[in-house]
């Protein structure tokens, strides 16, 4: 994909030892997974522009994450994540799925987890979310009665 497009936002999908040594392994593969996986979160592009003054460096979503994960601000991690979501997600899982694209655009490709890890993790995140639905569609049922009793009449004979 990289050799194919020239621009700089193509350089965003692109792992270090690429870049640096065009190393082709299959880590570079898992970086960029990990890059789209920021995209989805953020909504936002591989590499952007500061706000266009001069000067102003590229900012680089997959190094943007590491500075928001290492803060362990919980607001600053919501204010990072795409607003078109609106409040129609979990954090939990919003979070979860930060830090394994963290951990796939890791700059030591040994560090990265391998595919198997990756779907591992994410079936993982599935089973959880979909308990989690059970679990709420579950308590929300048992709190409200499932019909109304039928009003009495106080007529006697």
């Amino acid at each position: 994909m990289a050799r194919c497009v020239e621009d700089d936002v193509a350089k965003g999908y692109l792992a270090p030892e690429y870049l640096e040594r065009e190393i082709l392994a299959p880590s570079i593969d898992i970086f960029a997974f990990g890059v789209i996986l920021l995209e989805v979160l953020s909504g936002q592009t591989p590499i952007s522009r500061g706000n266009g003054t001069e000067g102003e460096d590229e900012l680089v979503l997959s190094e943007k994450i590491k500075v928001i994960l290492e803060s362990e601000n919980a607001d600053e991690l919501r204010v990072w994540v795409d607003s078109a979501l609106g409040e129609n997600y979990s954090f939990d899982a919003a979070v979860t799925l930060a830090n394994l694209a963290r951990a796939c655009v890791e700059e030591e490709p040994s560090l990265r987890p391998n595919a198997g890890e990756i779907v591992e993790k994410l079936s993982r995140l599935v089973e959880e979310l979909l308990e989690g639905e059970e679990q709420l569609i579950i308590s929300e049922s048992s709190c409200k009665p499932l019909f109304k009793p039928a009003a009495t009449s106080s007529t006697t004979m």
